[in-house]
């Protein structure tokens, strides 16, 4: 994320006042930071503007003066030199020594005039053939790196009144800052205003806008604004003046209700959406994201989304979903008639989509989660919730490169070319397993980057370095030079572990959730590593680290793989940095103490094996990363991986059945399994399953990227749910259900609870076959034995079942019986 983008316009101001007020310090909680070019006698300078919230429950503007922007040049020429000198945007240039590609260099960092003009200057250097360093860093974020602040600050300084502010800013209290430093990190409540709109379908005009305030002590309170356009806008504009809030909410707000919101200000000449606390203008920085100054724009959709990943993505459906509640809907296509003849309804109605997507957001927990977030990722809170997952590694890794006296190289698109190999995935045969235990290797890819030092300050490109990859790659040792990205993980991985010990320590509930947050928000940063440093855009990449991080890792698991079966202990699958392994005990107490005595004695320094689990049983039909298991130890629960129940564009009955017919088979009753598997096949083709169950979700792009749109049911989908009036962007999900599979390209229609289509039930049953034959083949019913309901014969007349196993005759060569077909339980 960049705020420097949207830097807000030089104005003319005295930073300093001619009045004297009283000094103090506070503690705050960093919402947001950007920078303001301003005058002062008589030159222009950025001036640093952090936005949050103090520990005593004041909204605070900082405003700090004296930090400048700078970049560097490596091995400068006399010529660049010249330049640097002559040029009236560098006020100053410093001679330094930085490591650079794989050698110490000389280098000139050149202080400049504003954060604005670097990219001409950067762009003037290159065109002389130069290497330029961290000419990319958004300078409020270079701010909190060369200053180590993190999620929290302390400040000291003295506070304005509003006559002494340029401009006059929203917030309670407004600091000129002497001083700003990390302090300890703390949570805070915020005030969250959430706000929805009706609009018409035939010219997008404002009928309502209606907000709901969350207040810091939790309590609600609601606002609903009609009459003339103009009205509404700035009564909303001054509504978020006045209240103040530090969060920004409402369903779709980023591709609907703020977009029409700027439109419609401008068809009436309402002036621009000034939400910003310091007077600043509302901006949509992506087809997703908005920025305000200030504040955070959160919502309720995307977080519920990306959290919740549910597979309608309605306001009623996902409020069903989570909160229970169903919503009392205005059709969209008839809001110019529910307008005209009942207003109240209207109003109510978009009150209460306000008031759904503010419980919503509090309802998953996303502003907690987000604060510890920014805590381990040392950022404001917008930037992790709004940003990308490389900005917050670029904040570990560029203070790490800073300290060390690493050049930080700019952000670059390699080409594509091929892909890393991933993971190791061991065969996994069909059938179900008795008394399993899963061992899990501890921070895989992590520990194999600490345990090799794998880094691009330590990539050996001459093939000198004493460390070499499985693939050839060479790294220098420890002794020589350790890389900064082992030394981050291995902080982080520190970090973690005292924080689960203080969680285990925690005298009290909140105490717990608190280091339980923080914890996970590490595991979260950790596990980002990798597919931060294996892409193709980050400034850090090098496709050789990633290549090399997962060949180890590979290793490290069939080693030990090759070690359990020389010892005649059955490896049933392997999936990356889990190994699934059978018992050759019957019993929880002897299965536990085997799985411990695994993990101990085939636990190394790069590769910790820990205990995870007891799955008894444990099936599959064969296909890796599908599996189900029933958990006996720690805990007790079910475990699913790769089938229709976690897929969200499966539909409701699919995910069901998937569910009952496994937990038959759990219970090792797989001729329950089989009768209920066509019992829902025929309730399918007989019409008898409810439409609201039928129906298939799935998220849709703009219809011009797709190669043939018009051959896609769900951008048929698409086009149809428009026409209707609803609110959805590019990426949002459309429920949809099949009308009439025989027709090329199949037609769909959107689903609405009102008014449900009629289903093609053909389609839908041999959809259901299909799924629920990958388990039931295992037992010799195929997808056209469900559609017939009944075999001719079954997989498993001919031979007999073995005495004891760990593994069912579903492993064994099959042999086409020429008898009767016959019921046989097979466990």
């Amino acid at each position: 994320m960049n705020h420097d983008d949207h830097a807000i316009p030089a104005v003319d101001a005295n930073l300093d006042p001619p009045r004297e007020v009283p000094s103090g310090s506070w503690r705050i909680r960093v919402l947001t930071a950007t920078y303001r070019n301003q005058e002062f006698e008589g030159t222009l300078q950025p001036v640093i503007y952090l936005f949050g919230r103090t520990d005593d429950g004041e909204s605070i503007t900082v405003r700090y003066r004296g930090f400048r922007p700078y970049f560097f040049i490596v091995e400068p020429t006399p010529e660049s030199i010249q330049t640097a000198s002559d040029h009236p945007d560098i006020t100053e240039t410093d001679s330094v020594q930085l490591w650079h590609s794989g050698a110490q260099r000389q280098c000139l960092k050149l202080y400049t005039r504003t954060p604005g003009v670097v990219p001409n200057l950067r762009s003037l250097f290159q065109a002389q053939g130069l290497t330029v360093l961290a000419a990319d860093i958004p300078f409020a974020h270079r701010f909190f790196y060369d200053r180590d602040l993190s999620a929290c600050v302390a400040v000291r300084g003295t506070p304005l009144s509003r006559e002494d502010q340029t401009p006059e800013f929203t917030t309670d209290l407004v600091v000129k800052a002497s001083s700003i430093s990390t302090t300890e990190p703390f949570k805070v409540p915020f005030k969250v205003l959430s706000f929805d709109i009706e609009n018409s379908l035939h010219d997008e005009h404002l009928y309502c806008l209606c907000l709901v305030l969350r207040h810091l002590d939790g309590s609600h309170s609601a606002q609903q604004l009609h009459g003339p356009e103009k009205e509404i806008i700035q009564s909303f504009i001054e509504a978020v003046r006045n209240h103040d809030p530090d969060i920004i909410t409402g369903y779709n707000i980023d591709g609907f209700d703020l977009p029409v919101l700027e439109r419609r200000a401008q068809a009436k000449r309402a002036g621009p959406l000034v939400l910003g606390r310091d007077g600043s203008v509302a901006k949509q920085a992506s087809n997703r994201i908005w920025r305000v100054s200030g504040r955070v724009v959160a919502d309720a959709w995307w977080n519920v989304r990306r959290e919740v990943r549910p597979k309608r993505e309605s306001l009623g459906a996902v409020s069903l979903q989570l909160l229970g509640r169903t919503k009392h809907d205005v059709d969209p296509r008839k809001m110019d008639t529910e307008w005209a003849s009942d207003r109240q309804r209207v109003l109510d109605y978009c009150q209460e989509d306000a008031q759904l997507a503010l419980e919503l957001l509090e309802h998953i927990r996303v502003m907690d989660k987000y604060q510890d977030l920014a805590t381990v990722a040392k950022l404001p809170l917008d930037d992790v919730m709004n940003g990308r997952t490389s900005t917050m590694i670029d904040s570990l890794m560029i203070r790490a490169a800073d300290q060390a006296g690493v050049g930080v190289p700019l952000t670059r698109h390699q080409q594509r070319t091929g892909h890393i190999e991933g993971g190791y995935v061991h065969t996994l045969k069909p059938g179900l397993y008795h008394w399993v235990c899963v061992l899990d290797f501890k921070s895989m890819y992590p520990s194999v980057i600490i345990a090799n030092n794998l880094c691009f300050t330590t990539l050996d490109p001459a093939g000198k370095g004493e460390i070499v990859s499985p693939t050839g790659i060479h790294f220098r040792s420890p002794t020589f030079r350790e890389g900064l990205l082992p030394g981050l993980l291995r902080n982080l991985m520190a970090d973690r572990d005292s924080a689960k010990a203080s969680m285990k320590a925690a005298g009290t509930d909140e105490e717990r959730a608190y280091y339980n947050g923080l914890q996970e928000a590490i595991k979260i940063l950790m596990n980002s590593v990798y597919g931060v440093f294996a892409s193709y855009f980050y400034r850090f990449t090098n496709l050789d680290i990633g290549a090399s991080i997962t060949a180890w890792a590979r290793q490290n698991i069939t080693n030990i793989i090759t070690e359990l079966e020389r010892e005649e202990i059955p490896v049933i699958y392997s999936d990356t940095d889990s190994i699934f392994v059978a018992s050759p005990h019957s019993d929880l107490d002897r299965t536990v103490a085997f799985g411990q005595g695994l993990a101990e004695r085939y636990s190394k320094t790069d590769a910790v094996l820990e205990f995870e689990k007891v799955l008894e049983p444990f099936f599959s039909h064969g296909a890796k990363k599908r599996y189900v298991g029933r958990i006996l130890w720690p805990e007790p629960g079910t475990i699913v991986r790769g089938y229709e129940t976690r897929r969200s564009d499966a539909f409701t009955f699919q995910t069901q059945a998937l569910k009952t017919i496994f937990a038959r088979i759990m219970d090792a009753d797989t001729e329950g399994a089989l009768q209920l598997a066509r019992e829902q096949v025929t309730l399918v083709s007989e019409g008898k399953v409810p439409v609201s169950d039928l129906v298939i979700s799935k998220g849709v792009g703009d219809p011009s990227r797709y190669k043939d749109p018009d051959s896609l049911p769900h951008v048929q989908a698409l086009r149809k749910y428009q026409a209707t009036g609803r609110e959805v962007v590019p990426g949002m999900k459309v429920s949809f259900v099949v009308t009439d599979s025989s027709r090329t390209p199949m037609q769909v229609e959107p689903y609405f609870d009102d008014d449900p289509p009629r289903p093609d039930h053909r389609y839908y049953a041999g959809r259901i076959a299909r799924s629920l034959a990958r388990v039931t083949e295992v037992f010799g019913w195929t997808e056209a034995d469900l559609l017939l309901g009944s075999q001719q014969a079954t997989l498993f007349d001919g031979f007999a079942q073995p005495a004891a196993s760990n593994q069912t005759t579903a492993d064994q060569p099959p042999v086409k019986p020429s008898s009767k077909p016959r019921q046989q339980k097979l466990f």
